[in-house]
């Protein structure tokens, strides 16, 4: 009954927050900062590609990208093996 209780109460802050949240936002036909204006403008002069999200991600930040990568499988890798030997543990236990 209490977690039932503080589930609803995380989920209606959350509520709450996604609400002011988007209450914040720009509205979509508001104009673009300067910096998104050249994106919008250099993408397929500058790289080819028809879709700028690609465009900026894979050509214009592609360090940036190829680190969020790297320390997503890190993070990926570490997981892996601590939960493999949390597995290996209840294993022997035979608890699992």
């Amino acid at each position: 009954m209490i977690q039932r209780a503080l589930l609803l109460i995380v989920v209606i802050i959350l509520g709450i927050a996604l609400v002011i949240a988007f209450s914040e936002a720009k509205v979509t036909t508001a104009p673009l900062e300067p910096v998104a204006q050249v994106y919008v403008d250099r993408t397929v002069a500058e790289t080819s590609a028809t879709n700028a999200v690609a465009a900026i991600n894979f050509d214009w930040r592609a360090y940036d990208t190829i680190g969020e990568a790297s320390i997503l499988l890190t993070a990926v890798t570490g997981v892996t093996a601590l939960m493999r030997r949390y597995l290996e543990r209840r294993r022997e236990r035979g608890t699992s």
